[in-house]
């Protein structure tokens, strides 16, 4: 999932060109706006580009599939359904209103920094591949989450001929997790899902 930001001509010829440190505000923003539960779907979320005429965030689906269904509301959670396509897309085009109006560049452009943890909040299609990789299914780590994110993403693009693909861009900063005991049982399962 891609989040463009595009002027008109019109309104960019005023603007002349975007500063570096408002696609690193904007990338915040979007970071900050993703709901939280382990840090997987914050982490996932890069700065693909950012520079004087295009600023892209980006959303891997390879390392958080879920994200997709958190947008449109479908499974159990729907408190997060739009996430993305209004609350993240309202709070920077606000954002961008503001600059445009001010040219004033932003105070807060450090990489985002996401604190990693283990949660209790364990999707119910996560729990197979728990049970799969003989792994306990009352809590899951973010390195075991983006596993099992791989996994059904690589199967889903698989299923429908799509080619499997990993995005490059600045990724936020996170404290260090420690690996599960299972997490290589997933790691065989995501290969063979990828070949």
């Amino acid at each position: 999932m891609d989040f463009f930001i595009e002027v008109p001509e019109e309104m960019y010829s005023n603007a002349e060109s975007f500063d570096e440190s408002l696609g690193m505000w904007f990338w915040n923003i979007a970071v900050m706006i993703a709901p939280y539960a382990s840090g997987n779907l914050r982490r996932s979320i890069t700065l693909a580009s950012n520079n004087s005429k295009k600023i892209n965030i980006r959303y891997s689906l390879m390392r958080a599939n879920y994200m997709k269904f958190l947008e449109e509301g479908l499974g159990p959670v729907k408190k997060h359904t739009q996430f993305i396509g209004t609350k993240t897309r309202l709070a920077i085009v606000e954002q961008l209103i503001i600059h445009l109006t001010t040219r004033d560049n932003p105070m807060v452009t450090r990489t985002p920094y996401v604190t990693l943890r283990n949660t209790k909040g364990v999707f119910p299609s996560e729990k197979a591949f728990l049970r799969s990789a003989n792994m306990g299914t009352q809590t899951i780590n973010p390195n075991v989450r983006r596993k099992i994110s791989q996994i059904r993403e690589a199967n889903y693009r698989k299923q429908n001929s799509l080619k499997v693909t990993n995005f490059s861009g600045k990724r936020v900063r996170t404290n260090k997790m420690r690996s599960t005991n299972g997490i290589s049982i997933l790691n065989t399962m995501y290969l063979e899902a990828k070949s």
